[in-house]
């Protein structure tokens, strides 16, 4: 039979992948949360895509996410070995936002959420990384171990963005 909870975390604490334990207060969790919760958006948007390309980018975004959060949990970057490693997730970041902007003019205005659906649940990813940057930045405050992974999550924001209003902008874009 799965057991769905353990109740270890009825006292208001959790364990880090590393085996710390802290209260579920600390800002490391509020992190994790937010970038769970991006995951989640990103979820949204790929059920309204039908861009096998798109659709392949976002998932891949995903499983990063999911290698992010366990860094940020304690995992060592020897423990994740090739399958993450910053520097490339930057210039794949990079190379992306390079190939869904080259069909875009630069916007002149603030641009709202909302031409789609699909590009909204985007942009609320969008907005849900940017919250998790800050929230890194403060948690830097605390402890600047992992200060070389804040670029992650600036890039990733920008992409996402990028990402946003190219759906945005498709013809076919009508979700």
């Amino acid at each position: 039979m799965m057991w769905f909870y353990t109740g270890k975390g009825d006292e208001g604490k959790a364990n880090l992948f590393d085996g710390q334990r802290l209260p579920k207060s600390s800002l490391v969790f509020d992190l994790i949360g937010a970038l769970d919760e991006a995951t989640a958006h990103i979820g949204l948007a790929i059920s309204f895509s039908d861009d096998d390309q798109i659709i392949q980018d976002l998932a891949q975004i995903q499983d990063d996410l999911s290698k992010f959060m366990g860094l940020i949990a304690g995992a060592s970057p020897a423990a994740m070995g090739d399958r993450f490693i910053i520097a490339e997730k930057l210039n794949w970041f990079e190379s992306r936002i390079k190939f869904y902007g080259e069909s875009l003019d630069n916007p002149h205005a603030f641009i709202y959420a909302g031409k789609t659906k699909y590009g909204a649940a985007i942009d609320m990813a969008r907005t849900v990384v940017r919250r998790s940057e800050r929230i890194f930045t403060k948690l830097m405050g605390e402890d600047d171990s992992k200060s070389e992974n804040l670029p992650y999550l600036n890039r990733l924001s920008s992409l996402l963005f990028i990402l946003r209003l190219f759906v945005d902008n498709k013809p076919e874009s009508s979700k």
